[in-house]
């Protein structure tokens, strides 16, 4: 699967050169990061999930506020699930990116008989200099079992 995405770079803005007081900010450097997967703990816990959800991935943060997610990984009924979503996260709380991830997914038996749905999520992200994690939080409802999901990332570029 190939996904191709790009945007320019997001410029701040500044006061004039020739203030006194000039602050000039960096354009945003584009990020990519890769996953490995992770890790869901279900609300439901007789249910007998799988909760070691390993992978791969990519991420490619074209802001600070937007960021494009493709890969695959074991899901918790123990099938793989493909995925491309776009996180958008335009709130902070401290170094805590807080928004929701939209975006398409297969591989789950009850949903669309194992082939493709949307799906929607809140997503709270934290990023260090080569390390990340993103927690999102699947809601119960319908034939959903919910979850709390962490995925670890490295940054790469």
């Amino acid at each position: 699967m190939a996904v191709c995405l790009g945007s320019g770079p997001a410029l701040a803005q500044t006061t004039a050169p020739d203030a006194p007081t000039a602050m000039v900010l960096e354009p945003f450097q584009h990020e990519v990061w890769i996953n490995v997967g992770g890790f869901s703990r279900h609300f439901s816990r007789h249910s007998g999930y799988n909760e070691n959800n390993l992978g791969l991935g990519a991420e490619y943060r074209t802001s600070a506020e937007v960021s494009f997610m493709a890969g695959a990984y074991d899901n918790s009924v123990n099938k793989t699930t493909s995925y491309v979503a776009m996180n958008w996260q335009p709130w902070s709380l401290g170094p805590i990116k807080l928004g929701g991830t939209l975006g398409v997914m297969n591989g789950y038996p009850s949903l669309a008989r194992g082939g493709t749905f949307f799906a929607a999520l809140p997503m709270a992200t934290w990023e260090g200099r080569r390390y990340g994690v993103n927690v999102g939080i699947i809601p119960s409802m319908g034939k959903i079992d919910g979850a709390v999901i962490v995925q670890f990332k490295l940054r790469v570029v």
